[in-house]
């Protein structure tokens, strides 16, 4: 990634910006909302990649922080006044377009460009582990949920090997590679990982290895490389199959949080529990059945040069239908670990309350898959296996953003993506189905809660002597069929107050995914207008559709006078 000279000027005008802006509004509205879309300060691609020095390397404890989030945490968000009066921080890193910018965070990718089927498939690998040759095990880890062991290969680099349990092959290392390409094309840093296939003969003990027990680290023995492949199944030829997960380049500063900044890194602008591509990464986790998108499976990496922290998510053994150790279950997705709500509520009746999945009857799809919901998906009551403060903080704009993302996936992508796990032919056809049927899902859930409209543009022209506006935008859900055109009409509302002009209209959709609103204006605009505080231009545009409670899209304009008059400058949904 390069590095502009200009940019720290840049970034720093545009955070000093925005800080102003806040505080005046905060002075005038309390806080409750943000600044007007052509005033707000525009985030700066890569702002967050200027050179700094390494932060230190962090080691949250796990147990105090999964307790604060699940009483704690759970406790506030509950009776937090701002949850009860409606008055929900936005996210805070949007661009004018309600969008975000690349950064080290999230880079745009087939939601912005639609990536190849074998783009996505390949997703971000360049060359596994070769297996060809002598495997060094250089540590080894016996404790938690997923033995295996850390591995150098002939060429040098280092992978982490981890295993299916007995009796499921495939299920953890397929879901962990299927997920990892989905996560990867809709924007998010993930490591490489593989699926590897490799003969036991070949590994060879370093003399320095060590192995991470339940008491602590101790010399690595060839005894515990047999006690890790004890735990799996062997294929019919002898050989073993594992998840390969090569290792990030820079150097490790422990997992990021899901809340507050780090502190000691500069470029760490936006608390991130009000980062929007951490809260849509809600809509993207609940479309895998991510029940383990936590703090622990994130990384903070210190790449330099240039010298700035990259964040990364990793780890996706615990999605699809896998749990890891075995297949999902009818709890998994829709409470937490340790509910505190649920638990009150048993508590109080007796352990007469119930939450619905207690009776509920499941079968696995296939060994290979495990399982998880299908018909019964509900994107809006969705749950992981422990609170999350950037997905309990996420509004309607932060799920349509999301669920944009997930929407973007065809169902040649998706495939592309199952075929990187390697799995059988039966079950790669099955979890097919199972990715797409959760994405329409997600898709129609999110863009009905909102005017699903992108990319406006503006024309304006005078035929006998009146002016005629055309506003012409994209409508996702006409696109993705979620809505068909005869059952969707618009609502508009034209608003330009240097002109003193106010227009209403309604107008059927048309067949198509473009759609124009032809608005006549009662008079031309001069080009002696205003440009005092907040007098730009706005359209206001409202689908309404069969059971759809769409909130409006907002289109922000200014004048130019200059063809074509108008300028589109922001968009709000």
């Amino acid at each position: 990634m390069g590095i502009r000279t200009d940019r720290s000027y840049r970034s720093l005008r545009a955070i000093t910006l925005y800080g102003t802006a806040m505080l005046a509004l905060a002075a005038s509205v309390g806080c409750s909302s943000r600044p007007a879309v052509p005033f707000r300060p525009e985030p700066i691609d890569y702002a967050d990649t200027l050179p700094s020095p390494q932060p230190a390397e962090t080691e949250p404890r796990e147990v105090e922080r999964l307790l604060e989030a699940s009483v704690g945490g759970e406790i506030a968000r509950v009776f937090s006044p701002r949850r009860w009066v409606g008055a929900q921080h936005e996210a805070l890193n949007v661009t004018r377009f309600d969008d975000v910018v690349n950064s080290a965070w999230f880079e745009h990718r087939n939601g912005d460009r639609r990536m190849s089927p074998e783009e996505v498939g390949r997703g971000p690998t360049t060359a596994g582990p070769d297996t060809s040759r002598t495997l060094t095990v250089i540590g080894g880890k016996s404790a938690g949920v997923t033995p295996g062991f850390t591995v150098r290969d002939a060429n040098g680099t280092t992978f982490l090997f981890k295993f299916d349990p007995k009796g499921n092959p495939q299920l953890s290392s397929a879901a962990g590679v299927i997920s990892n390409r989905l996560v990867y094309a809709a924007g998010y840093h993930t490591p490489e990982d593989y699926i590897v296939v490799f003969d036991s003969a070949r590994l060879e003990l370093h003399p320095e290895a060590e192995i991470d027990t339940d008491v602590g680290e101790r010399p690595m023995t060839e005894a515990d490389i047999r006690v890790v492949l004890s735990g799996t199944d062997a294929l019919p030829d002898g050989r073993f199959l594992a998840l390969a997960s090569k290792f990030v380049p820079g150097t490790p500063l422990g997992p990021f949080l899901f809340s507050g900044v780090r502190e000691d890194d500069p470029n760490d602008h936006y608390h991130h529990e009000h980062r929007r591509e951490l809260r849509g990464l809600y809509v993207i986790s609940s479309w895998l059945n991510h029940i383990d998108m936590r703090f622990a499976n994130s990384l903070d990496v210190f790449i330099d040069p240039p010298g700035y922290v990259r964040h990364y998510l990793i780890d996706f053994a615990a999605t699809l239908g896998s749990g890891t150790t075995r297949s999902h279950n009818p709890r998994e997705g829709l409470e937490y670990n340790y509910d505190l709500w649920a638990t009150m509520g048993r508590l109080v009746t007796f352990g007469f309350f119930e939450k619905g999945w207690e009776e509920a009857e499941y079968e696995q799809f296939h060994p290979s898959i495990g399982w998880l919901q299908v018909e019964e998906f509900r994107p809006d009551k969705w749950r992981g296996n422990w609170p999350n403060a950037a997905f309990n903080n996420r509004t309607v704009r932060d799920g349509y953003w999301g669920a944009k993302l997930v929407g973007s996936f065809s169902d040649e992508q998706i495939a592309a993506a199952v075929a990187a796990g390697q799995l059988p032919a039966r079950a790669a056809a099955i979890l097919t189905g199972i990715l797409a049927t959760r994405r329409d899902k997600v898709v129609e859930y999110w863009y009905a809660k909102v005017t699903p409209i992108e990319r406006p543009a503006v024309s304006l022209r005078t035929e006998d002597g009146r002016p005629t506006l055309a506003v012409s935008f994209d409508d996702l859900g006409l696109e993705a069929g979620v809505w068909p055109p005869g059952e969707t009409r618009y609502l508009w509302r034209f608003e330009d107050p240097a002109s003193l002009t106010l227009v209403r209209g309604e107008r059927a959709a048309r067949p198509g995914r473009r759609q124009t609103l032809q608005l006549e204006l009662r008079e031309p605009p001069t080009l002696e207008r205003r440009f005092a505080e907040r007098e730009f231009t706005t359209l206001r545009v409202r689908a309404i559709r069969p059971g759809a409670a769409n909130r409006e899209a907002i289109i922000y304009m200014i004048w130019r006078g200059t063809e074509p008059g108008y300028e589109v400058v922001g968009l709000e949904h």
